[in-house]
């Protein structure tokens, strides 16, 4: 069972996990969670830090039921200059004293960053922290893939699915005009979710508003058939405990990566050979851009080396058996009032 903080991605990647090894993984959120029935299952609490439901593991923990915590992000390093609208909830004391006894009342605590596990268990040496890395579901990718098509119609698609990236808005509107003038008609960005505002009017763009359901977004984006893939980070100290997802989409799309040369991207892409990592310059990313549109066979050899990756290391398979491992069969049994 996940009781998670919402349906949010994360919730349904660790739906995906779990599914590996369990037949059956229920999801509950703030408000379905009353009348739950916790038999004899592991528990996983994912990301939940809400004040109202700080009484939760103290609840668990008399009943004799263990669970483990999943956390994905550092929200004691998420500044307004990262996030002007979320940090001021995730700074309240009240919220960062609820993560805390989640924290210190878990089993243990999943996370899928290195660098979050070497933060968090500098800050609570009493908690059990355990990296796993994230995976993708290949045998998915592989069905939502389209049939090859051998028309060729001579542009070359370079995309990025995000949520608001004010951060990076200004790199991202040079870098799409300097490679529009160089290149014109035969190259097209095509943002998903959310695209600098400056870049509305700008001849060769496209926007796709946000996917909710994650298999539909899977479904676009592999439709899309994109040559080129962006992961810009501005390089905040909270973005570099993030995971490297971007890296992960973008090879198991079959689209050849750029990302900013800063962490997570630094420790998950061997530059040049599974993706290019490129400083943030926004004639870096141009030059860089630039040798990808102009070298089909250099983008093809990418993307075999990040997949191939992705099949040794990151498929679900994998991943999940061990995610499953951390979680264990956590026995007992009771329900919510």
């Amino acid at each position: 069972m996940i009781v998670a903080d919402g349906d949010i991605p994360t919730t349904r990647l660790v739906a995906r996990e779990l599914g590996v090894v369990f037949p059956r993984v229920e999801v509950r959120v703030p408000e379905t969670l009353f009348g739950t029935q916790f038999s004899g299952r592991p528990i996983i609490v994912s990301r939940l830090c809400l004040p109202e439901l700080s009484w939760l593991p103290d609840y668990l923990r008399e009943r004799g039921l263990r669970y483990t915590y999943l956390l994905d992000d550092n929200f004691w390093e998420l500044t307004a200059d990262v996030d002007v609208h979320v940090a001021p909830y995730f700074n309240h004391p009240a919220v960062l004293a609820t993560l805390e006894r989640f924290i210190l009342g878990a089993e243990s605590v999943i996370v899928w960053s290195e660098r979050l596990r070497g933060y968090l268990t500098a800050r609570f040496p009493a908690a059990r922290v355990v990296f796993v890395p994230s995976g993708v579901d290949l045998a998915q990718m592989e069905q939502l893939r389209p049939a090859a098509d051998d028309a060729d119609d001579g542009i070359v698609r370079i995309g990025y699915p995000t949520s608001r990236r004010p951060g990076v808005a200004a790199l991202l509107t040079q870098i799409v005009r300097e490679i529009g003038d160089r290149y014109a008609d035969r190259v097209q960005f095509e943002f998903v979710g959310w695209m600098p505002d400056a870049l509305q009017e700008t001849r060769n763009v496209t926007l796709t508003p946000h996917i909710q359901e994650y298999d539909q977004y899977l479904a676009h984006i592999l439709s899309r058939r994109w040559d080129i893939g962006l992961a810009p980070l501005v390089g905040a100290h909270f973005e570099s405990f993030k995971t490297d997802v971007k890296y992960r989409e973008y090879a198991s799309f079959r689209v050849t990566g750029v990302y900013s040369r800063v962490s997570p991207y630094t420790e998950a892409v061997d530059d040049g050979r599974t993706g290019m990592l490129v400083d943030a310059d926004p004639q870096a990313w141009v030059a860089a851009l630039s040798a990808l549109i102009e070298a089909p066979a250099l983008r093809g050899d990418i993307v075999a080396a990040a997949h191939a990756d992705m099949r040794a290391h990151r498929d679900l398979r994998l991943t999940g058996t061990r995610f499953a491992a951390v979680v264990g069969e956590m026995a007992g049994g009771a329900s919510m009032p």
